[in-house]
């Protein structure tokens, strides 16, 4: 038994060996674990920019865009989102001459790029509340100008545009581009409406009477065209059903008229009379004589 015990290898293991092992592997797995957390994504349509908690803050000279980027774990990257985005506005306002209007305007606008690091600082992620502010704003004023027919059919362009110029002024102070303007839909009072329908109405009919008034003059003149083409062709029928009668008393009257007109047609070749003439084909009367 003795000699059993004295064959048995020693598992002696020093101490100090064991917690510099488990040391080491705790560090390879922080590290591990620190150097995945370092990735961050900048998803599509986004830019970001890096944020520094424990110093630094907001780092304002660089800007990301779509990608991945290793970043130490203990700082941020912050994203915007940088695509064209609209919010719709349903305001009730008053028109120049006090009639309350509802109308509909959709506002579409996008953040500079390259500035969301500067949007960040001064305003915000909640910039949103200066576009409803500036936005119906505008609103209000431009169509204050306005009476509600011009708001409801003939102006609109002209509103959109004022419109636009308030804003994009306004959004370019905060790093906001406004990108377009548009008055989807006006409501107006039941009886504004129904007066507004029946002028278009009596517009499209007075246009519509111009229309066959133009048409009528048209025909009217093509007819006096036609009649008086119809008249010279009678005027020279008649020349010529005259001019046919002359000829016929000539030719009654004097029997040698046909031998005339003959010799008037002739061309001094040959003879007036055709080919088989006393004269013979292709003699010239004239250079005989």
């Amino acid at each position: 038994m003795n000699d059993f015990r004295t064959q048995m290898p020693d598992f002696n293991v020093d101490p100090q060996k064991i917690v510099r092992y488990v040391l080491i592997g705790v560090v390879v797995l922080v590290g591990i674990v620190v150097f995945l957390m370092s990735w961050q994504d900048v998803e599509p349509g986004e830019e970001g920019f890096v944020y520094r908690p424990y110093g630094g803050g907001v780092d304002q000279t660089q800007t990301y865009n779509e990608g991945t980027y290793f970043v130490a774990p203990w700082n941020e990257i912050i994203t915007y989102n940088m695509l064209q985005q609209s919010k719709t506005y349903t305001s009730t306002v008053m028109d120049k001459n006090g009639t309350n209007i509802t109308v509909e305007v959709a506002v579409n606008y996008s953040v500079q790029k390259g500035k969301s690091a500067l949007l960040h600082l001064d305003v915000g992620k909640n910039y949103i509340t200066i576009i409803d502010d500036k936005s119906q704003g505008a609103i209000k004023k431009v169509i204050g100008n306005y009476n509600y027919e011009e708001v409801y059919s003939t102006k609109r362009d002209a509103l959109e545009g004022e419109m636009s110029e308030i804003l994009k002024a306004e959004f370019a102070k905060n790093y906001v581009n406004l990108e377009y303007v548009e008055i989807k839909d006006v409501d107006l009072p039941a009886n504004i409406a129904r007066e507004i329908v029946n002028k278009e109405t009596q517009k499209q009919k007075n246009l519509t009477a111009k229309e066959k008034q133009k048409e009528e003059e048209y025909l009217a003149n093509a007819r006096i065209e036609k009649s008086r083409g119809d008249s010279a062709l009678i005027v020279s029928a008649r020349y010529k059903a005259e001019a046919i009668n002359l000829e016929a008393q000539q030719i009654s009257k004097n029997p040698r008229y046909i031998e005339l007109k003959k010799w008037e047609k002739w061309d001094g070749k040959g003879s007036p009379y055709g080919e088989g003439n006393v004269f013979g084909s292709g003699v010239s009367i004239l250079k005989q004589q």
